[in-house]
């Protein structure tokens, strides 16, 4: 009798390790997960780069404002000043008054009819 269970062979072979459905559900959830992820990864990544990009804008335009505003603030201390006014009034033909009178009210008066 021992003689016919050492011949006998299995029909499959010696069982190899490896995974089984279990196993195979497993790996299939775990590769899942991963391309998950890595899809969430990578749009948060384009929307931190695009976010980067309008901030870059947003601090190119805030340069030029800034530089527009001092140009002007240098403009109207030029116009402001004495030598422009005295220009534009040329410009305009007035002319300098030899004497300035005023008038003073001393209390207040209404006309009648």
């Amino acid at each position: 009798m021992s003689r016919k269970f050492a011949t006998r062979r299995s029909v499959h072979g010696p069982r190899r390790p490896g995974f089984g459905f279990a196993g195979r559900v497993s790996a299939t959830v775990f590769t899942m997960l991963v391309a998950v992820f890595g899809v969430g990864y990578l749009m948060q990544i384009n929307a931190a780069s695009t976010k980067g990009l309008q901030i870059r804008k947003l601090e190119n335009e805030i340069t030029e404002l800034k530089e527009q505003g001092e140009r002007i603030e240098l403009k109207v201390a030029k116009e402001q000043s004495v030598q422009a006014v005295e220009t534009k009034v040329k410009e305009m033909g007035m002319v300098p008054t030899p004497k300035v009178d005023y008038v003073m009210a001393t209390a207040p008066q209404v006309a009648r009819n």
